[in-house]
Protein backbone atom coordinates (compact mmCIF):
# COMPACT_ATOMS: atom_id res chain seq x y z
CA UNK A 1 0.00 0.00 0.00
CA UNK A 2 1.33 3.46 -0.83
CA UNK A 3 1.76 6.17 1.77
CA UNK A 4 -0.84 8.29 -0.08
CA UNK A 5 -3.43 5.52 0.27
CA UNK A 6 -2.60 5.14 3.96
CA UNK A 7 -3.05 8.87 4.55
CA UNK A 8 -6.36 8.86 2.62
CA UNK A 9 -7.52 5.94 4.76
CA UNK A 10 -6.66 7.79 7.97
CA UNK A 11 -8.45 10.95 6.81
CA UNK A 12 -11.56 8.95 5.91
CA UNK A 13 -12.02 7.73 9.49
CA UNK A 14 -15.12 9.38 10.93
CA UNK A 15 -14.44 8.62 14.61
CA UNK A 16 -11.41 8.25 16.84
CA UNK A 17 -12.33 4.58 17.27
CA UNK A 18 -12.32 4.07 13.47
CA UNK A 19 -8.93 5.81 13.36
CA UNK A 20 -7.51 3.38 15.94
CA UNK A 21 -9.00 0.33 14.20
CA UNK A 22 -7.53 1.47 10.88
CA UNK A 23 -4.08 1.79 12.47
CA UNK A 24 -4.39 -1.62 14.09
CA UNK A 25 -5.50 -3.34 10.87
CA UNK A 26 -3.07 -1.70 8.42
CA UNK A 27 0.25 -3.47 8.06
CA UNK A 28 3.23 -1.16 8.59
CA UNK A 29 1.15 1.46 10.39
CA UNK A 30 1.52 2.13 14.10
CA UNK A 31 0.83 4.77 16.69
CA UNK A 32 3.85 5.85 18.68
CA UNK A 33 3.79 7.79 21.93
CA UNK A 34 6.32 9.53 24.07
CA UNK A 35 5.48 11.30 27.32
CA UNK A 36 1.79 11.66 26.43
CA UNK A 37 2.39 12.90 22.88
CA UNK A 38 1.56 10.63 19.98
CA UNK A 39 2.03 10.40 16.24
CA UNK A 40 1.44 7.84 13.52
CA UNK A 41 4.25 6.12 11.63
CA UNK A 42 4.08 4.11 8.44
CA UNK A 43 7.00 1.76 7.95
CA UNK A 44 9.03 3.76 10.49
CA UNK A 45 8.36 7.22 9.02
CA UNK A 46 6.20 9.82 10.76
CA UNK A 47 3.14 10.66 8.67
CA UNK A 48 2.70 14.33 7.94
CA UNK A 49 0.00 15.95 10.02
CA UNK A 50 0.02 13.36 12.81
CA UNK A 51 2.65 14.80 15.13
CA UNK A 52 2.31 16.59 18.44
CA UNK A 53 -1.14 15.31 19.36
CA UNK A 54 -2.29 14.58 22.89
CA UNK A 55 -5.01 12.36 24.25
CA UNK A 56 -7.18 14.84 26.06
CA UNK A 57 -10.61 13.38 26.56
CA UNK A 58 -11.99 10.50 28.54
CA UNK A 59 -13.93 9.39 25.45
CA UNK A 60 -10.63 8.85 23.61
CA UNK A 61 -9.31 6.77 26.49
CA UNK A 62 -12.58 4.81 26.52
CA UNK A 63 -12.07 4.09 22.81
CA UNK A 64 -8.55 2.84 23.51
CA UNK A 65 -9.81 0.58 26.26
CA UNK A 66 -12.64 -0.72 24.07
CA UNK A 67 -10.19 -1.48 21.27
CA UNK A 68 -7.97 -3.35 23.73
CA UNK A 69 -11.04 -5.26 24.97
CA UNK A 70 -10.56 -3.98 28.53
Amino acid sequence: MSIDNVQKGLRSCKTFYDFLVYIKETEGLKMVQDNGWYWVEYKGECLEGTGKERFTSSSEMNDLMRLACI
